[in-house]
């Protein structure tokens, strides 16, 4: 059976940011995932997680400056090496509060094709660093893609560019999300990537495109994506970081009962 968790930034948005522990754990959810929780103290978040009932299993360290409206991050980005090992150094202090194990890292936004290689030197260095201060910690640095049309100019665009990332840093303690959704737009037959993709992937994540919402709203086949992974021996968490259409996260979840991935509304849990 699939295990699938929340990402509590994206779902759930109609209530307060605490409560939404609770409210994933009513809806049947064991664990969720958020993206950036810093503007709450980390012992706060624990607290509402266990007493939800809750396991936090993923989150992003802290990404730097907003760039058009969303966090890009730095760690591809050369000058801001010290704020960048900063930044991980609160992933790793929040992960530990959270006895979470994956956290994840942004590449950052590279404008001229020409800066790439200088971009790439950066990236690996930063990541040499950051997967060893994880690795010490007993967690798992994540990367992924970003789409290039929501997130314009991200430097990770490809699998293949990750596998080649990862290669150079040559770290055991670095590993890739496969997000559905941003392998869709930006290099499509995902069913081929993801298979291809295997060996680097720590963790899922999915929403449907175009407008990245919730399986059934849009152009990609989930009941074909999830017997794909099934079939393939991922044990680990699927995350759901998608925007509920009609913007109630309880309705948007008709999917996963009628599929058995959650017990049926006001099920004993």
């Amino acid at each position: 059976m699939l295990k699938f968790c929340p990402n509590l930034h994206f779902m759930y948005r109609e209530l307060p940011f605490l409560d939404r522990f609770a409210a994933a754990r009513a809806d049947g959810f064991a664990a969720v995932e958020m993206t950036f929780p810093y503007d709450v103290p980390a012992p706060t978040i624990r607290d509402a997680a266990d007493s939800a009932g809750v396991a936090i299993v993923e989150f992003n360290s802290p990404a730097g400056p907003i760039v058009t409206g969303v966090r890009r991050g730095l760690a591809a980005v050369p000058g801001h090496e010290a704020e960048y090992l900063d930044q991980i150094l609160q992933g790793i202090a929040y992960a530990r509060a959270f006895d979470c194990r994956l956290l994840l890292t942004l590449a950052g936004v590279v404008l001229a094709e020409a800066d790439r290689p200088t971009a790439q030197r950066t990236f690996v260095s930063n990541l040499k660093i950051a997967a060893a201060l994880c690795g010490e910690a007993g967690i798992t640095l994540l990367i992924e893609t970003n789409n290039l049309r929501d997130n314009p100019n991200y430097f990770l665009r490809r699998l293949d560019e990750v596998r080649e990332v990862m290669a150079l840093v040559g770290s055991p303690h670095l590993r890739a999300i496969f997000d559905f959704y941003h392998v869709q737009i930006n290099e499509g037959d995902v069913s081929r990537r993801f298979a291809e993709s295997l060996d680097l992937i720590a963790h899922i994540q999915l929403a449907n495109p175009p407008d990245r919402n919730e399986p059934g709203a849009g152009e990609l086949d989930f009941d074909h994506v999830f017997r794909l992974i099934a079939a393939s021996g991922y044990a680990g968490w699927v995350g759901l970081e998608y925007f509920p259409k009609a913007g109630d996260t309880g309705a948007s979840l008709g999917w996963m009962r009628e599929r058995g991935f959650l017990p049926p509304k006001g099920a004993a849990l």
